[in-house]
């Protein structure tokens, strides 16, 4: 609806959002297989996918502009919520959980903090990774009939990357149990492939529609 700056708000949006989500581990029951994840790492699957759609629609300069401006904001959004955690409460039980809840994701011992230097150094890496691999298949395989190539291609690889390195990441950070790993990352791999292909009429949509403004 709002061309390629809309697409930059909706990664910075899920940016922020996935940096507090990661915190909050999930399960699912899918056709009775049990499937564990972090909610942080499932929301990232959109980011992959809005990228894509920059990179087709407007080159490889405006993928990496887009990376860099939501790990811009998002460092932001995370470093003003830590100087709110600073401040002294007002000491009453009305206001106690607000307080409470304000510095378990952003005081230096919050979850979030830790999430933070592991998530978007990964965020980084990944997303680069991904713009990178969208681009070479582009030049190789170019045109419309291909499109499903460069936007499942550059996803599942680039994934591969990006689950293994938050995955563990987060373990070194002491926020996921280690026993948990391989199952989360096996998981969060398999929830994120099942996404890319559920996207792919969407991001056909997407790429045929042409916003009134870039």
């Amino acid at each position: 609806f709002f061309g390629r700056n809309g697409l930059i708000i909706f990664i910075v949006l899920s940016v922020i959002a996935a940096n507090i989500q990661v915190n909050k581990g999930v399960e699912y029951n899918i056709f009775d297989c049990h499937i564990m994840a972090t909610m942080g790492n499932v929301m990232f699957s959109g980011i992959f996918m809005a990228n894509d759609l920059i990179n087709e629609k407007y080159g490889r300069a405006e993928a990496r502009k887009a990376i860099l401006l939501s790990l811009f904001f998002g460092l932001t959004f995370m470093f003003l919520m830590f100087i709110a955690t600073l401040f002294t409460s007002i000491v009453d039980q009305q206001y106690l959980p607000i307080s409470d809840a304000l510095d378990v994701f952003f005081s230096l011992n919050g979850g979030a903090i830790k999430a933070l230097l592991v998530g978007n150094a990964v965020y980084l890496i990944s997303q680069l990774l991904d713009v990178l691999i969208y681009s070479k298949i582009k030049n190789q395989f170019t045109g419309f009939k291909w499109l499903w190539l460069r936007n499942t291609g550059s996803t599942l690889l680039s994934q591969i990357i990006d689950t293994a390195m938050i995955t563990y990441g987060l373990a070194f950070a002491g926020i996921i149990p280690w026993e948990y790993t391989l199952e989360i990352a096996i998981s969060t791999l398999l929830i994120k492939y099942i996404i890319a292909f559920i996207n792919l009429p969407l991001f056909y949509l997407l790429v045929l529609v042409k916003p009134r403004k870039s």
